[in-house]
């Protein structure tokens, strides 16, 4: 996802493409667009070529039949695939209505198109038909070319504004989607078999004709557009049946991809983002965003499983036959192929086109990941939220706020080796990497039950120590930067203290933000340690001196390192809840919670940090050891959504809540240093709504290591200890042991942290790191 060198963004780098940013938003106060106005071919394409050919008394294409269209629509659409395409999700992202065909709805009243228009054919070309047929290459589908639609769109523009400074408004509050578009130049050569050289130059004629419908859009008024990519056509079912070759070394080992064709659709890639780089140039006001549809597909053609994919990502759903299910001369729609029974299992419909679960996920990697330059998440957040991990309320940036982020960011080149040089936590289970495991062996006490098998078994494959079957949070994180995984103090601290100058770990499973005292004197016992936040941080200062040799040193270290601080505050309530303590006396504690966790930032700030995440709550309305105490006959108090207890994630939101006016209070007070809020509880909530979409293919309430009951949890049987029984694929639940997570969800946190929004501000500002691993 991100470059394999070290880079460092000056802060005025990020100050001027902020303002230039700004200058777009002002253009459409109400925080996002008015409407969408598209161009492309088949991959958005949502009915014209239909509309064109059943006006042309042509018989209708393939995709004018089931099953297309039966994922979401239920019948046939003109869209060449299942479902819905990646245009469809985006209308839907900002809250707009899926962009209808031109041709199908020109000759109806034209208001129809005030919300959105659709010239995208499917089988279109960048280059005009002629210029393929001076090289002797038939286009099979439609002569309606990049340049044929604009002309349509110029024809229809008059229709829809009065006045030449009302079309421009209407093209300013526009989102403008040219493409995907270019692929058909190269498809149709590539099955006539035409050289790889005769294709290659092709390309700067593509990229040229692209350009020019973007400048001539911007001459019309656009001031938003979205250029994609090509996608990665080596890992298409119908290159690889087509290129079948006996050559292994022609295939990537990781994807069974075809290495040559890949690259080829990276050069096309590459060029055009240099062509995009100079339009935006001479044009500062305006905003253009490349979509990398190829590496944001490349994430499931590597991982396919992890994305759901059961049936892998090169199989085509429907298809013909043959070792990738796909035939030229048997058309999915067509007899006799056959379709498969589970469209969400493929990532590839017909061997050309992708699923629609496949489009989701290219969506998603745009919009809440990084695969969108600039990052379409900078410019509005939409009221609706049906599809995306942004707030559910319109926002605009005001220029203070602007100005103050660029002040935050002015501080980030203290660790100017491109990001961290060490990884320094402090928390409770969540983060515990072997804590409690050596503090209860050092004290001749009973070992734990996450000290035996099945825990660790994923990643360890023995247990470690960690409350999970792999890797938590913080191991994702240190294989981001490239680090070590983070050693814990207790099972370290005799040793070399040279084993800590790239991490240590002072989060102790069971621990508490407030010292023991607060809760004996309330009458709770907490049954596993009394090394709260307080403790953790006195041994850290004990250790620091042998890890430096001066002040200045000890400085230095902290300002190079990334601080942990939790996940941590959870058994502050988990203990009272679980003793049977009211909700009201329970909420008296979150405050006391939360001036401990800024007590400690500010202890932390006054020794040397200056960059620190501060995760928040769980939603522990979703915890299976949460719903199996609390339990309740009332359906009013389930989410229907997710099945979770709608009273406890309140109380873990507003934690959260409180937790981020803190972090803000001592921001503006240390404008020096970057608090970052890790946003725990929403990153954790995507999967809780739609398990399946998240390869959680048991749920995401069910605990995999457990001992019976509705939700496999029983709190006299626990993990680790007869007569509990595991999951044979932790991998297809959310929950581990009903207290903590499996791998795989932590993964999905740690992903909406670092390539989603859920960081307040993103981490990906910070800097980018030299290993990508996790």
């Amino acid at each position: 996802m991100a470059s394999s060198s070290p880079t460092i963004f000056s802060w005025r780098t990020l100050f001027s493409k902020i303002i230039l940013i700004s200058l777009t938003l002002i253009q459409y106060s109400n925080g996002c667009f008015t409407s969408i106005i598209s161009f492309g071919d088949s991959l958005a394409d949502t009915g014209n070529l239909v509309h064109l050919f059943d006006q042309s008394n042509i018989p209708l294409p393939n995709f004018a039949f089931p099953p297309y269209g039966e994922t979401y629509f239920r019948s046939p659409t003109g869209r060449s695939s299942d479902g819905r395409i990646i245009i469809d999700f985006i209308a839907q992202y900002f809250g707009l209505p899926l962009v209808p065909p031109y041709i199908g709805g020109k000759n109806a009243s034209n208001r129809s198109f005030l919300k959105g228009v659709n010239f995208a054919v499917a089988g279109a070309t960048a280059l005009d038909v002629a210029f393929f047929e001076e090289r002797g290459v038939h286009t099979v589908f439609t002569n309606v070319s990049l340049g044929v639609q604009l002309g349509l769109f110029k024809e229809l523009l008059p229709s829809l504004c009065q006045t030449s400074s009302d079309c421009k408004e209407l093209l300013q509050s526009s989102l403008i989607l040219l493409g995907e578009i270019g692929g058909n130049d190269y498809n149709n050569p590539f099955f006539a078999r035409e050289s790889i050289e005769e294709i290659q130059s092709y390309v700067f004629p593509v990229i040229n004709a692209i350009a020019s419908a973007i400048n001539e859009l911007i001459k019309l008024g656009a001031r938003t557009l979205m250029v994609p990519g090509n996608l990665p056509i080596g890992c298409s079912a119908s290159y690889l049946t087509l290129f079948k070759s006996s050559s292994t070394e022609e295939y990537d080992s990781e994807t069974g991809c075809l290495i040559w064709l890949n690259k080829f659709a990276e050069y096309h890639n590459k060029l055009l983002q240099i062509k995009l780089n100079q339009i935006q140039q001479l044009n500062p006001h305006i905003t253009i965003i490349y979509a990398d549809y190829y590496h944001a597909a490349m994430e499931f053609y590597r991982s396919p499983k992890e994305f759901g994919f059961a049936m892998g990502a090169l199989t085509a759903c429907c298809g013909g036959g043959g070792p990738y299910n796909f035939k030229r001369s048997i058309q999915c729609g067509r007899q006799p192929s056959m379709v498969c029974n589970k469209t969400a299992d493929y990532a590839s419909w017909d061997g050309l086109h992708l699923t629609e679960a496949a489009y989701r996920w290219i969506f998603r990697g745009l919009f809440e990941g990084p695969y969108t330059i600039p990052h379409i998440g900078t410019l509005c957040v939409p009221t609706p939220n049906r599809i995306s991990m942004a707030s559910s309320s319109p926002i605009t940036f005001p220029w203070k706020t602007l100005l103050s982020l660029a002040l935050i960011f002015s501080s980030l080149p203290q660790h100017t080796n491109g990001c961290f040089t060490s990884i320094i936590s402090f928390g409770d289970s969540l983060a515990d990497t072997g804590n409690l495991l050596h503090l209860l062996d050092q004290s001749n006490k009973p070992p734990p039950n996450f000290a035996f098998p099945p825990y660790g078994e994923t990643y360890f494959d023995s247990p470690t120590g960690r409350c999970s079957d792999g890797r938590l949070i913080i191991d994702f994180i240190a294989q981001y930067y490239g680090l070590p995984f983070v050693p814990p103090y207790v099972g370290g601290k005799n040793a070399s203290n040279r084993s800590f100058l790239k991490g240590v770990n002072f989060a102790v499973a069971g621990a508490t933000a407030l010292d023991v005292a607060f809760f004996e004197e309330r009458g709770v016992h907490n049954a596993w340690t009394n090394v709260s936040l307080g403790v953790q941080l006195g041994l850290f200062k004990q250790l620091l001196p042998s890890l430096c040799q001066t002040s200045s040193d000890c400085k230095e270290l902290l300002q190079s390192s990334l601080v942990l601080l939790g996940e941590i505050g959870g058994n502050d309530y988990n203990n009272p809840f679980f003793a049977g303590k009211s909700i009201e006396h329970i909420q008296s504690y979150v405050c006391p919670v939360i001036s401990a966790i800024g007590s400690a930032i500010k202890e932390l700030i006054k020794i040397g940090a200056r960059t620190l995440i501060v995760p928040g709550n769980l939603p522990i309305g979703c915890s299976p050891s949460y719903l199996t105490v609390f339990k309740s006959s009332n359906k009013e108090e389930y989410d229907p959504e997710t099945g979770c207890l709608i009273w406890l994630n309140k109380f873990a939101e507003n934690h959260n809540e409180l937790l981020q006016i803190e972090l803000n209070e001592i921001q503006q007070l240390n404008p020096d240093t970057t608090i970052i809020y890790a946003d725990y509880y929403h990153a954790a909530m995507l999967f809780y709504r739609s398990p399946e979409e998240f390869g959680f293919a048991m749920g995401a309430l069910t605990v995999c290591c457990g001992g019976g009951g509705s939700y496999n949890f029983n709190p006299l049987v626990e993990c680790g200890r007869q007569p509990s029984t595991v999951g044979n694929d932790p991998a297809g639940y959310a929950s581990w042991d009903g207290l903590h997570l499996t791998e795989a969800a932590y993964r999905w946190i740690f992903r909406g942290l670092f390539e989603g929004p859920y960081t307040i501000p993103h981490i990906s500002t910070l800097c980018v790191p030299t290993a990508l691993s996790a």
